[in-house]
């Protein structure tokens, strides 16, 4: 009788998260303190679906990371077109991490790298005699089938999942494993935006597949190929390789599997149920894998272990309202109903305009960068423009970070040579204008309604309580920037009516000054001075009136930074300093303000004894991770704890004041409308003869609408268009 082979499982964990977010999104499932859970619910079901169905020897997951990847640097555009999903998912992936950890699974996790690279890897390295199964939700992986390898995915919802061998990729899609890559090279892949070759489709790249066998093969005999695919082939060979490249997984990551490490080991059962049961995943307590190091003890019902849910899916599918917070959002939902239906009037004319000059530039920038390089090249290109800088004008590398493909070219490395060589700032110009054009030049004509009203989508799925903004999303238009200003024109007020504009100036340090009971940040606010040229002044050791723009730049940095947890090294990159003056920067700002250093300090242990933070109307952030043996997992929670009451706490405050408008803005001006939310700003529509009055009220109910121990003070403009405002005088 054979003996039975042992079995490796490799698990892609950003698939499986995004696969487990989308199947379960429309249940809304939270927790029973209301964290968002659908992603996490997804990924441990089929987790455990992996655990007793396939029973693996050796197990291990991978994820992304949020660093680019050389695939990003050898083009531009790879993933560009991909939709960015709601920030709830994104804010449940540490949840996934600490549950991969309570199972004493491993995680491989490599900058500049994707999981399917990892996975690649790994499987590669995995012994002969062992069978590797791949669980994914991502079929690109189907090219590393072979007679070891298999793909365990799901077809439909999570609980019909197929073992892809070679004969099952070969009679599904057509063709053998190893030839996937080739099909995407001609195909394309719009979800990668992978190109391929223009005008050669799905059967068309099976066809020629199936007859040439690869991509190399039919360049090798492009005179046999039929008439209609022959030009495109030839006019884009470097196409059809470059899109072959990208979406061939690389074998060789810098990464090691070691088998020890990756045996499935006993889990405490007890942890496990009383993550669980936090969660509110009841209905998959019976789906846990018996596990020895718990056999002592029964099941039965206990505070960890609560009553098995006999039905459902386990999780609280309809969110209660618990505290204030939640009372807020309640209230709020259909005052973001109405700022979308009545959307904002946009001139489009304007923005076509704007586009035809941005483009121009964009070509006067190009003849400049060639010019300074001596060749034309694409500037789009990582690794073209990395080879212009470093090979051929031999710009130095000292300092400068490197991919697998060579130096970088981001932004943050160019800004280091800026000195160096005159074809830095058109470059960095370049690229700026190019990313305003497509995300907003190029799309916002083509998104208003009949009446050329744009209707952006608002929701209230971030973890800090901030409104988030989708098609489009108008929360990153650039404040400072020219072009920014000039698009910010194209917001315009109906003829007869005039843009309002209520900002809120600094909220987020006034909250700090509340909650730190700082002295100095207290006495700052309450004498209405500049915070960022009075912290200048303490630390320089001037007066006020002494400060230069470039000590109040420092000072603004620390002011804002330091309260979301910025190091020296990140304070030092972000404003010039070196890393010995910016860490005694730090150590003259936390001498000055003790009470903030210690709000900082005590937060973290709160959030370590409690395993949550809250905002001062009650909005909880959990934050189990901050107690994670995953080091830059916990310094990353650690961030969200000090991050969170303050900006949470602010954003609680301009939704009451949102709530407190929406009540009695028609009383006081009828025909005036709240059009947009941008962070800690608010716009409206108001009729010409109303501006005083209406301005008047909404700057007095946005400045007294929460009690803090400093005033809140809102900065009131209005002006004809979004970009053209002017500051309102008031009656004192």
């Amino acid at each position: 009788m054979a003996t039975r082979r042992k079995k490796l499982v490799l698990i892609d964990g950003n698939s499986l998260v995004h696969r487990g977010f989308h199947a379960f999104s429309r249940l809304n499932l939270t927790s029973p303190t209301g964290e968002h859970t659908g992603a996490t619910y997804g990924f441990a079901f089929i987790l455990l679906n992996i655990l007793n169905k396939l029973k693996p020897d050796y197990i291990a997951v991978t994820f992304d990371t949020q660093t680019p990847t050389f695939r990003h640097e050898e083009y531009k555009e790879y993933k560009a077109t991909r939709i960015k999903a709601p920030q709830e998912l994104y804010d449940q992936i540490p949840r996934i991490q600490e549950l991969v950890e309570t199972f004493n699974i491993p995680m491989f996790l490599k900058d500049g790298f994707e999981a399917d690279d990892i996975i690649g890897t790994l499987s590669a390295q995995a012994p002969k005699d062992i069978d590797t199964y791949i669980a994914t939700g991502d079929m690109d992986t189907l090219q590393l089938v072979d007679n070891n390898t298999f793909v365990y995915a799901p077809r439909k919802g999570f609980s019909d999942m197929l073992i892809f061998d070679a004969d099952t990729v070969k009679h599904l899609k057509g063709l053998a494993p190893s030839q996937m890559i080739d099909y995407k090279g001609l195909r394309g892949d719009p979800s990668d935006n992978i190109p391929g070759v223009p005008g050669i489709g799905e059967k068309g790249a099976l066809q020629l597949l199936q007859e040439f066998g690869s991509i190399e093969n039919l360049y090798k005999n492009l005179d046999k190929v039929p008439n209609r695919y022959h030009k495109l082939l030839e006019a884009n060979r470097e196409i059809a390789e470059q899109s072959k490249k990208l979406a061939t997984i690389i074998r060789d990551v810098p990464i090691k599997l070691d088998l020890k490490l990756a045996v499935l080991k006993e889990y405490d059962e007890k942890k496990v149920r009383d993550l669980f049961y936090k969660l509110g995943f009841n209905s998959l307590m019976n789906k846990l894998p018996k596990s020895t190091a718990e056999q002592s003890l029964p099941i039965k019902e206990t505070p960890s272990s609560p009553p098995l849910d006999k039905g459902g899916m386990g999780g609280v599918v309809k969110k209660t309202i618990k505290n204030q917070a939640d009372k807020i959002d309640a209230e709020l939902e259909p005052v973001l109903k109405r700022i979308e239906s009545a959307g904002v009037l946009l001139d489009t004319k304007w923005i076509t305009n704007l586009n035809k000059e941005v483009s121009a530039k964009l070509l006067e920038l190009s003849g400049q960068i060639y010019k300074h390089s001596h060749q034309d090249f694409n500037i789009n290109s990582p690794s073209q423009l990395a080879t212009v800088l470093f090979e051929k004008l031999h710009l130095p590398t000292e300092g400068i970070s490197k991919t697998k493909t060579g130096y970088s070219t981001a932004a943050s490395e160019l800004n280091k040579l800026k000195d160096a060589h005159p074809i830095i700032e058109p470059i960095l110009e370049y690229r700026e204008l190019e990313k305003l054009r497509n995300t907003y030049l190029e799309t916002l004509p083509g998104l208003v309604d009949k009446d050329s009203r744009l209707h952006t989508h608002f929701a209230q799925n971030t973890s800090t309580g901030r409104l988030s903004s989708s098609e489009p999303n108008l929360q990153n238009i650039p404040i400072r920037t020219e072009l920014g200003a000039e698009i910010r024109k194209a917001f315009i007020a109906p003829k007869g009516y005039q843009l309002i504009s209520a900002d809120y100036s600094q909220v987020e340090l006034r909250v700090v000054a509340h909650i730190s009971q700082d002295k100095r940040l207290l006495e700052t606010f309450l004498k209405n001075e500049d915070v960022h040229t009075a912290t200048a002044a303490e630390i320089e050791g001037v007066s006020m009136d002494e400060v230069t723009s470039a000590q109040r730049r420092k000072a603004k940095a620390v002011n804002f930074g330091l309260i979301y947890g910025i190091s020296a090294h990140g304070l030092a990159e972000g404003t010039g300093m070196s890393y010995g003056e910016a860490k005694d920067y730090i150590e003259k700002y936390f001498a000055l303000h003790p009470s903030v250093k210690k709000y900082i300090k005590d937060t973290i242990l709160f959030a370590q004894q409690k395993g949550f933070v809250q905002t001062l109307l009650g909005r909880k952030r959990e934050l189990p991770e901050v107690n994670s043996n995953i080091v830059n997992v916990r310094l990353a929670a650690e961030r969200m704890a000090i991050n969170a009451p303050i900006q949470g706490t602010a954003a609680d405050i301009i939704k009451l004041a949102m709530i407190e408008i929406d009540k009695n803005l028609s009383k006081i001006s009828p025909k005036s409308k709240m059009v947009l939310q941008i962070h800690d700003e608010l716009l409206f529509e108001v009729p010409e003869g109303e501006i005083s009055k209406a301005a008047d009220f909404v700057k007095e109910t946005m400045e007294n609408i929460y009690p803090l121990d400093v005033p809140l003070t809102v900065n009131i403009e209005s002006g004809p268009n979004w970009g053209d405002t002017r500051e309102l005088s008031f009656r004192s």
